[in-house]
């Protein structure tokens, strides 16, 4: 019986080690990107920042250390889920910095990474990782060309919308190269799969899901997924099909 309980027991930490194992392979696989992060003496504050919440941790710090395991070092994320945040605007850093730290922008991935990694945030450390990437280099992918009948649509869509739709173009506030202005963020370059997902969420401005939520108000719940500052766009692309919404999506990973 002592022999037989010992077996049980060892099989019970086998099984713990063997779910453990897993749970650290599954971490790091998202986690590749630090392999890239250059050492800390590189930076002007060598401030470990592994009290997110402390003010004192300049926004550098933050970025290399914490904001670069899924944005990248640079802000050029390798992630089609994860947005580029090189070359964005500071501006709209900045506002979306701030929805995340108040839960009020609340779309999926926001509410699943970004509540919990912005909201220790401080206005100071918010500037300063805005400042950060906003001076970045923008990630350039190759230009395949335009003979590609979903790329041909979506320039379409990016130069001159569809006005039958109600759908305006989208250089007409994003600039005339997909650069951004201000509080209109930088889409050039940025992942088709992204923008596409993001499209979704403005389309569909009162879905909601049930799941949990971290930080302070860890607990199951049904989050209704909002952007507040996104009411020109929802008007704008409520009548946009699936279809082109992934074709105009794929024309701006192109720019």
């Amino acid at each position: 019986m002592r022999i037989f309980s010992k077996m049980i027991g060892r099989s019970q930490v086998a099984s713990s080690l063997v779910i453990a194992f897993s749970f650290s392979v599954a971490a790091l696989a998202g986690c590749t990107y630090f392999n890239n992060i250059p050492p800390v003496t590189t930076l002007e504050n060598p401030t470990r920042s592994r009290t997110l919440g402390d003010y004192e941790v300049a926004g550098n710090v933050l970025a290399v250390q914490v904001c670069a395991a899924c944005h990248g070092v640079n802000g050029q994320s390798h992630s089609p889920m994860v947005p580029n945040l090189a070359g964005q605007q500071k501006d709209y850093l900045v506002n979306q910095l701030q929805d995340y730290r108040d839960h009020s922008r609340s779309n999926f991935y926001g509410v699943r990474y970004m509540w919990g990694m912005a909201g220790p945030l401080k206005d100071k450390q918010i500037q300063e990782l805005a400042d950060y990437f906003s001076k970045q280099a923008p990630m350039k992918i190759a230009n395949t060309g335009l003979e590609d009948p979903q790329l041909v649509r979506g320039k379409e869509i990016f130069e001159k919308g569809i006005p039958e739709q109600g759908v305006i173009q989208c250089n007409s506030c994003h600039g005339p190269n997909g650069e951004g202005m201000a509080t209109f963020p930088r889409i050039a370059g940025q992942h088709a799969f992204y923008l596409t997902q993001q499209l979704k969420v403005w389309q569909h401005p009162d879905q909601k899901r049930f799941m949990e939520v971290g930080g302070n108000t860890w607990a199951p719940r049904t989050i209704t997924f909002a952007r507040p500052r996104g009411v020109l766009m929802q008007n704008n692309v409520k009548n946009l099909s699936d279809a082109d919404a992934e074709a105009v999506a794929a024309y701006l990973n192109t720019l």
